[in-house]
């Protein structure tokens, strides 16, 4: 047990009480103003400003837009279980992925430590006959399906997504994290107190 919570120790990091918020404020508005932030926990924004940098460059990878599929007539999505084919496994795994990855119709692509099938990839299009033509073209088939072969697909509409959103557990993962001391750099209460 103590080797499976040292494990999870090093794999993640320690935040202070200031910056576990600042990261909160970030997920439920990525467009909030540092000076709202600043407001909100009592710092400067200077001090939020170098906060978020810090994150941004170990935590945060990339601000996005959600979108409403719908709205945009993107109506039919697959959920593929699949495994690279003996040509997919002589051009290489990562080589195959690439290609996925370029596909506009691809959204995910997870890799499974299986022998069964190497992958799950989440699909989405506008409808059945543009799923159709991706699954039966001769030219995908070509670039593609050559590739990798599908053993099962999941198709679903855009009204059966209950939920898309990682919210919740990302919340849960930032409570969970260590909390170190606040540091000097992030605590100009602290340092005008000194002065006094």
């Amino acid at each position: 047990m103590k080797q499976l919570s040292a494990l999870r120790s090093r794999a993640t990091m320690n935040l202070t009480k200031n910056e576990k918020k600042t990261l909160k404020m970030l997920l439920n508005n990525a467009r909030i103003p540092d000076s709202e932030i600043a407001e909100e926990l009592g710092i400067s924004s200077q001090a939020i400003g170098k906060i978020r940098k810090k994150l941004e460059g170990t935590i945060i990878e990339g601000y996005y837009t959600k979108l409403n599929y719908g709205k945009l007539g993107i109506k039919t999505f697959a959920l593929v279980r699949a495994m690279l084919t003996k040509e997919g496994k002589e051009l290489g795994e990562l080589q195959v992925e690439q290609k996925l990855l370029d596909s506009p119709y691809v959204i995910d692509v997870y890799r499974l430590p299986q022998q069964i099938s190497t992958h799950f990839i989440l699909l989405a299009f506008h409808d059945l006959g543009e799923m159709d033509d991706f699954f039966h073209s001769d030219r995908i088939r070509k670039d593609m399906h050559n590739l990798i072969e599908t053993h099962e697909v999941y198709t679903f509409s855009h009204h059966s997504i209950i939920k898309d959103n990682p919210a919740q557990l990302i919340l849960k993962a930032i409570d969970d994290l260590g909390t170190k001391q606040e540091t000097h750099a992030f605590t100009e209460i602290e340092r005008f107190k000194k002065r006094i």
